[in-house]
């Protein structure tokens, strides 16, 4: 039997993809100077990647904590379908790279792009390697959890509380600087399995329980999630950012993005017990929320390139032009496309196990 889907899980999905997006078409906008007077519309659509990121991996522990997959289950179930899809996209970024950008091939810029070396096209293929060390930490804890339910009963609600209240006070460390700069990239990778921890418990508890409607909630989140960017953008990032004269945003170990994408989180979970999203499940929107999240790994792998060959053919037109129409219209150029070739991709046998589709 299919499981169903979770329809807000998809719709959270969706929005954190096209935050990815957003960035990206950005990054152009942004480096025109802080300066430019038209900065705080590009930061504002720049930072959708701060909420977009955590929320994917919260989204990962809401889906995958608690699943009792044996061990070759997780080799063949998480990591391949992560790994095919990747090292196909590697080598198409690779080829595309020697082509039109180096002009030759050569194996270290090939790897640079494999391992996401900024700088490269590949740039975007460091959540990648996030990723999967995240699976094995949730393999791990998945372990912990069937171990210790046999010996103890209500072990998994207990632990899960335990590990969310340490990955908070882990965020609140990092947020004062308590912890220091992370050493390396594994630490930093490693670290957002407090993202996804988090993201199983508010996912699977409710601490307001029948005490507040779903509808206040909806008000409550709907205006803290407003009024946290509104803060971090007008606030902090534009100000900040002037000061210092170059782009200064948060990190994703931070109080306010923490709270931010918790919000934002809640938010969808407490519309999906109202008749707001059951409403638009079955229309045309909701039918591209679910096809945006299925095909949301292939486009998070595709996009990067789509986007630099339309920037590359359109900079004559969006050049020095207003970012609050151009960012815009890149950001649906580049997800229309990607979904197109995923689409097409899906159709042709062999090809099909490339485009990532959940």
């Amino acid at each position: 039997m299919v499981k169903k889907r979770i329809f807000y899980y998809d719709v959270l999905r969706a929005i954190a993809i096209i935050g990815i997006v957003f960035c990206h078409a950005s990054v152009s906008f942004i480096l025109t100077g802080v300066d430019n007077p038209t900065f705080p519309i590009s930061a504002f659509f720049d930072c959708f990647r701060d909420f977009s990121i955590p929320i994917f991996v919260m989204l990962s522990g809401a889906l995958l904590i608690n699943r009792k997959d044996s061990l070759g289950d997780f080799f063949k179930k998480r990591l391949s379908r992560l790994f095919i899809p990747f090292v196909f996209w590697v080598i198409v970024y690779s080829i595309y790279s020697a082509v039109y950008i180096k002009h030759s091939f050569d194996i270290s810029s090939a790897l640079d792009i494999f391992l996401g070396a900024p700088g490269t096209l590949g740039v975007a293929f460091w959540f990648i390697w996030m990723i999967v060390i995240v699976y094995c930490e949730i393999f791990l804890i998945n372990r912990i959890i069937i171990y210790g339910s046999g010996k103890r009963e209500n072990f998994e609600k207990e632990f899960i509380t335990l590990l969310t209240v340490f990955s908070v006070i882990y965020i609140v460390l990092s947020n004062f600087g308590i912890l220091g700069n992370y050493s390396s990239k594994l630490l930093y990778f490693m670290s957002f399995i407090a993202y996804v921890i988090i993201g199983y418990f508010i996912s699977h508890y409710d601490l307001v329980g029948s005490r507040v409607s779903a509808n206040k909630m909806i008000i409550v989140t709907l205006l803290i999630s407003c009024a946290l960017y509104g803060y971090y953008i007008f606030g902090f990032v534009v100000p900040k950012s002037i000061q210092a004269n170059h782009f200064v945003y948060k990190g994703y170990f931070n109080l306010l993005i923490l709270a931010l994408s918790v919000n934002i989180f809640c938010l969808f979970k407490y519309l999906s017990k109202t008749k707001y999203l059951m409403y638009i499940e079955d229309k045309t929107l909701g039918k591209v929320f679910i096809t945006i999240s299925k095909y949301s790994f292939g486009l998070y792998l595709c996009h990067y390139m789509i986007l630099i060959i339309l920037k590359i053919n359109l900079i004559r037109i969006y050049y020095n032009q207003s970012p609050l129409l151009w960012i815009p219209i890149l950001v649906i150029l580049t997800t229309v496309i990607s979904l197109g070739i995923l689409g097409i991709l899906n159709r042709i046998p062999y090809l099909n196990k490339f485009t990532g589709k959940s």
